[in-house]
């Protein structure tokens, strides 16, 4: 199911030595010893180049702090939003990444440097993958396919890298990156290289692949879409939602399915990295793996020495409140917090799918406790269930790395497609009842999902009540509230809330609103502020700037 995955690490060790990339000092000062000889390969070879490409979903390249400070998931850029906080040991535990949360990150905050180095590392790879597929002579390789699934991944990593830097070098495969410029192409000029590589993927990839876990045709469709909607280009998102949509997509009938291995290839699963425990320290999920609970009320093991990071925030979860029916209290959610299971006001149950709360049920195992939260400058901790299997699942690991399982990580599923057509019908003025159906059938699988139980079992752990929005009433500014609350709700802890602030331009008052709300939960917010024209990215990296002065030109405000 996942071999090409798994035999990644067969040609780390040969690639590590002849990619060039410029996230490392040995670009500029040492010549790679042991280079492979580029254009002589055979297609085993290139294909495993190629696989080598697809590991820079994990950003496991150079040991393990860089996994952890400069994840693929973006769960660090998430704690800079209302969504999360850090967690962890407390504000000394990773203040790298405390930085960020805070807004005290500059050009040296290490974090910044790992999130460009494992791009930057992850686009040498994809475009050495490239040239060795243009250059291979053999009749059998399946040529424009590989060739669709490079380009891809050079695509996606650009993607990631732009949205986190802003101001960033293009680097195509014949490309010096030693004199590239991140000031050379304008945002606009970015934006269409990374869309013309995800159309050429599209049009080279097949609708279905041999082996699960190689790019199809429908997740290029799928990142065109999102692509369109971070430009505002709301007919091209339709247009491509609608390639999506001719795959063979739908909802998960359980949202607590979206967090199991069983379906993690599911229906759902449009663009997904694999993982695997294979060989548990080369192919597991690094990127989320300080984000386990502490979890001592579990006696197997498998969540015993967890670091509880990335917690949601206070502010999130009452985001859950509902009405008398079921639906969204877009203006008071937060006039009343949610804390432990003995909360009686009525909640979307998707709140105890997502996260842990005082007195209620892990995964149908013990009640997460005060003993579960590992620091009580986050108490009471709400710690993200989303990305970790169930602890009596016979295929998590038991010992470090504390609940490691071959649960893969979705950057793009179907659910969120829909709210991308959705979100194009409010905006562009269009069909406003075809963009209610969408979020209702949304909200209709949270409502027909089984609900988070009791320990016996005899009962609902909570006062679950979701409702679907009615016709009645549904203008188009009510829609917007809908459509970006349902996102909130339904991709939580997915890596998304601080972009989606960023892109609807409310960023700075939306989060200094927060920070100065949640003060009363994280005292360490205090004299905490968000500065508009500067923290809506990271700064470029200074041991980059440093490397190459006169082609790196720092962000605005650092």
């Amino acid at each position: 199911m996942k071999t090409f995955i798994r035999n990644i690490s067969l040609v780390v060790g040969l690639l590590v030595a002849s990619v060039w990339f410029s996230s490392c000092e040995e670009v500029l000062d040492v010549k790679p010893k042991g280079q492979l000889a580029e254009g002589v390969s055979t297609g085993e070879t290139v294909d495993k180049i190629l696989i080598a490409a697809y590991q820079g979903l994990g950003a496991h390249f150079f040991g393990n702090d860089p996994s952890f400070a400069g994840p693929s998931t973006n769960w660090i850029i998430d704690v800079m939003s209302d969504d999360a906080y850090k967690g962890g040991g407390g504000i000394g535990d990773r203040t790298d990444i405390h930085a960020l949360e805070t807004f005290t990150l500059d050009p040296t905050t290490i974090a910044c440097f790992y999130k460009w180095q494992n791009n930057m590392f992850a686009i040498a790879r994809a475009n050495l993958a490239i040239r060795e597929i243009n250059a291979l002579e053999d009749p059998l390789y399946p040529k424009s396919v590989r060739l669709g699934e490079a380009i891809f991944l050079r695509a996606h990593f650009h993607f990631d890298l732009f949205q986190n830097f802003n101001q960033i070098p293009y680097l195509f495969e014949e490309t010096d990156p030693t004199s590239a410029s991140n000031t050379q192409y304008t945002q606009d000029e970015i934006w269409d290289f990374i869309e013309a590589d995800f159309e050429a993927a599209f049009n080279g990839l097949p609708a279905q692949q041999d082996e699960i876990g190689r790019i199809n045709k429908y997740a290029a469709a799928a990142y065109l879409a999102k692509c369109a909607l971070r430009r505002g280009n709301w007919s091209e998102v339709l247009t491509w939602v609608t390639e999506v949509k001719k795959g063979p997509f739908e909802l998960l009938d359980e949202f607590e399915n979206l967090a199991t291995i069983e379906f993690e290839n599911g229906s759902e699963s449009v663009f997904t990295a694999q993982f695997s425990t294979a060989n548990i320290f080369a192919n597991h999920n690094w990127s989320n793996l300080l984000n386990v609970t502490l979890g001592p009320g579990i006696d197997n093991g498998a969540y015993a020495n967890g670091d509880d990071f990335y917690l949601a925030s206070q502010n999130l979860v009452n985001a859950y409140r509902t009405d008398e029916n079921g639906l969204p209290l877009f203006d008071t959610f937060n006039e009343q917090d949610v804390t432990s299971g003995n909360f009686t006001g009525n909640l979307d149950p998707r709140v105890d799918f997502s996260f842990g709360r005082l007195g209620i049920p892990w995964k149908g195992t013990a009640s997460y406790s005060e003993s579960w939260v590992r620091s009580p400058d986050y108490f009471p901790g709400f710690s993200s269930k989303k990305h970790v299997v169930a602890p009596d699942d016979p295929q998590v690991h038991n010992g470090f790395p504390w609940a490691a399982s071959g649960l893969n990580f979705n950057f793009i599923r179907y659910a969120e497609v829909l709210l991308w057509e959705a979100e194009a019908l409010i905006e562009s003025g269009g069909n406003l009842d075809e963009a209610r159906a969408l979020i209702n059938d949304i909200r209709n699988r949270a409502m027909n999902s089984t609900y988070v139980k009791t320990l016996d079992g005899s009962q609902d752990a909570a006062n679950y009540n979701i409702g679907l929005y009615p016709s009645a009433g549904w203008t188009q500014d009510l829609a917007r509230k809908a459509v970006r609350f349902e996102r909130r709700l339904e991709l939580a802890l997915e890596g998304h809330r601080f972009y989606d602030l960023r892109r609807w331009g409310n960023m700075a008052t939306r989060i200094n609103d927060y920070i100065v709300n949640e003060r009363d939960n994280v005292p360490y917010l205090n004299d905490v502020s968000f500065e508009a024209g500067k923290h809506e990215y990271l700064p470029l990296p200074q041991r980059e700037i440093d490397l190459g002065p006169s082609i790196y030109t720092q962000n605005p405000n650092y």
